[in-house]
């Protein structure tokens, strides 16, 4: 008798000592934070990613104004004749362009790509170009409004939208690129949660949840034309 007394004790006490299951429910306790920590790098290590691209590529198409092999792309352009889609590019195919603005931003897409396909590049992506006339010491409000995608100024921000720097003969100049994009946020939860803690809305700080990604590039061109004196 005394041992089918203790045969219960023995199973209960046992049952109480189990840890099965705990695992489970530590990591119930623990997901929320590992998720939202691993999305966090996700979101944000790309969002930098397309940040330093967008910057390179701005750098790269920059040369392209400062060497005047953009100059010497317009004249081709101007006379309908098809240029490299990607000067970066040895291989790229020959496209024609409607005029120079159209060519340059092209430039600058072919340097984000796949982070941003060239087709969002091309109607999201807002590339400004400016070359006042009185260099560093002028006035750069012709930069402070993002506009439209596709716009280009010339020295004259009255030009129309299709006149572009590259076409001009700005040898020896000061000249001023910006390229804007609005990237879009994947997890809009965690940009609330981040939103929330910082007075400043780093993950989303453009309309409709989305964060805005800025490139620029100031620089004198060199006298790649003839009859211009050294800078």
């Amino acid at each position: 008798m005394k041992l089918k007394m203790r045969v219960p004790a023995l199973r209960h006490t046992a049952w109480m000592r189990s840890d099965q299951g705990s695992a489970a429910i530590e990591f119930a306790f623990v997901a929320p934070v590992f998720f939202a920590l691993m999305l966090g790098i996700l979101e944000i290590g790309t969002m930098m990613f397309a940040q330093f691209a967008l910057q390179n590529s701005v750098m790269d198409a920059a040369r392209l104004i400062r060497t005047g092999q953009a100059h010497s792309a317009a004249l081709l352009i101007q006379d309908k004749i098809p240029v490299a889609q990607c000067t970066s590019d040895n291989g790229s195919d020959q496209t024609s362009f409607n005029n120079e603005g159209q060519w340059f931003k092209q430039q600058i897409c072919c340097g984000v790509s796949p982070l941003i396909s060239d087709a969002t590049c091309k109607s999201d992506v807002v590339v400004t170009v400016a070359a006042p006339s009185a260099g560093f010491a002028g006035d750069f409000n012709s930069l402070t409004n993002a506009g439209t995608a596709g716009t280009y100024f010339g020295s004259d921000p009255g030009n129309s939208a299709t006149a572009s720097v590259a076409g001009q003969n700005i040898a020896c100049q000061i000249v001023l690129i910006r390229a804007s994009y609005n990237w879009p946020i994947w997890f809009p939860g965690l940009a609330k949660i981040l939103n929330s803690n910082n007075a400043n809305n780093y993950l989303v700080n453009a309309p409709n949840g989305t964060h805005l990604l800025t490139a620029t590039a100031a620089f004198r061109s060199e006298p790649f034309t003839n009859g211009v004196s050294g800078c």
